[in-house]
């Protein structure tokens, strides 16, 4: 398996066909007739899990998961609900930080300040609000992430997807983004 540096020193850009890769659910894809069953079941797996942490990317299913009570540690949101420009509730938390991080891409900035933030509990519950597009981001957390950390991002129009960090999904994130490097 070839190694990486993380976070990177510089932005990986993203081919549509690495892009339509990524579009699979990486972990469970979690289902329901609505968003508030989907997020139900969510919170009962969380809690089930009981992770060492909780990484919610995705405008839509931060704002559900924060409506249920469900203990997320950091959000990562761009004001965005499938590319229409929405506001939620999480803007009001205390520890909000911001970057850049641009359509089809993963900026060096929002890997590090994701990552910065993933190893600095005492900045939680945390909220990384990105400009531009925070889609790609699931797997800066993946990658950032401790074993047994969950990742939960949304599956438009079919649920959303949790993602238990291991060794096995690690090297699968590993070798997209060997992909995206060779692609350049």
């Amino acid at each position: 398996m070839n190694c990486i540096l993380w976070p990177p020193r510089s932005k990986i850009v993203f081919t549509e066909e690495m892009k339509e890769k990524l579009r699979k659910p990486i972990g469970e894809l979690v289902t329901g007739r609505d968003p508030d069953e989907v997020t139900l079941k969510l919170k009962k797996l969380i809690e089930e899990i009981n992770p060492p942490m909780v990484v919610a990317v995705g405008d839509y299913v931060s704002s559900k998961l924060h409506e249920h009570n469900v203990n997320v540690d950091i959000y990562v949101i761009d004001g965005r609900i499938e590319r229409v420009k929405k506001s939620i509730d999480l803007v009001h938390f205390k520890n909000v930080y911001e970057t850049v991080n641009e359509a089809g891409t993963i900026s060096s900035s929002s890997a590090e300040k994701l990552h910065e933030l993933i190893h600095s509990p005492e900045m939680w519950p945390a909220v990384l609000k990105i400009d531009g597009e925070e889609d790609l981001l699931g797997l800066a957390a993946i990658l950032s992430a401790p074993d047994n950390a969950v990742v939960v991002y949304g599956q438009p129009k079919r649920g959303a997807v949790l993602v238990r960090v291991n060794k096995s999904v690690r090297e699968k994130m590993i070798k997209i983004i060997h992909e995206a490097s060779i692609a350049k």
